[in-house]
């Protein structure tokens, strides 16, 4: 019985082979009119200045994860990966984040199992802050980014459950490590909520 069932099984298979057979030469007679397109991670030229841009921290407590974090500093250098990749994408160089031209952006992706703890914009359950040579700031945009389609080509914190925002500081934005300048800039923001503090730094 059991002979009869694997056997059953293979000729079911190589029935399958041969109907998808002269499928596979469909798709690949029309390759050259067909361009998938990478993910983030796959896009080796974008993904190194992603890397260096983004910074992820978990918060636990209680041995349970209460949130995590993951922020993009809108930098110059990442903006201009961000458009070259914009235009491999979707063919077009429109701006983004114009509300950062110029001042210091972070695109910034919050995870938190219940959704109160997940609202950056409220400031009753968190503080979102820039450490600068006058004291510490508070943003002048938090802006809750809804259209998850458009950004999951450019990040890949962005996903079902995430909750995505631009937070723009009225500071002057800078590569960190930029060799134009005399000294290296240092960047660094903290969020703060009842269940802990993240800082992180470029």
């Amino acid at each position: 019985m059991r002979r009869c069932s694997k056997t059953k099984w293979m000729l079911t298979m190589a029935a399958a082979a041969a109907f998808l057979l002269p499928m596979s030469g469909c798709v690949h007679s029309i390759d050259s009119d067909i361009e998938v397109a990478d993910a983030p991670e796959d896009d080796a030229a974008y993904d190194a200045v992603m890397q260096k841009s983004t910074r992820v921290k978990s918060v636990f407590k209680d041995f349970e994860n209460r949130y995590q974090i993951a922020t993009t500093y809108l930098s110059p250098e990442f903006r201009n990966a961000f458009s070259q990749r914009l235009t491999k994408v979707y063919m077009t160089g429109a701006g983004e984040f114009e509300e950062a031209n110029a001042k210091a952006g972070f695109f910034v992706s919050l995870n938190a199992p219940f959704d109160e703890r997940a609202d950056l914009a409220n400031p009753q359950h968190w503080s979102v802050l820039m450490k600068t040579a006058d004291g510490l700031i508070k943003p002048v945009v938090v802006k809750r980014l809804s259209d998850k389609e458009r950004w999951r080509a450019f990040f890949g914190s962005v996903n079902t459950w995430s909750h995505d925002y631009l937070i723009v500081f009225d500071a002057p934005g800078v590569n960190p490590a930029s060799a134009d300048l005399v000294e290296k800039t240092t960047i660094n923001i903290v969020f703060a909520n009842a269940d802990g503090q993240v800082s992180l730094t470029w």
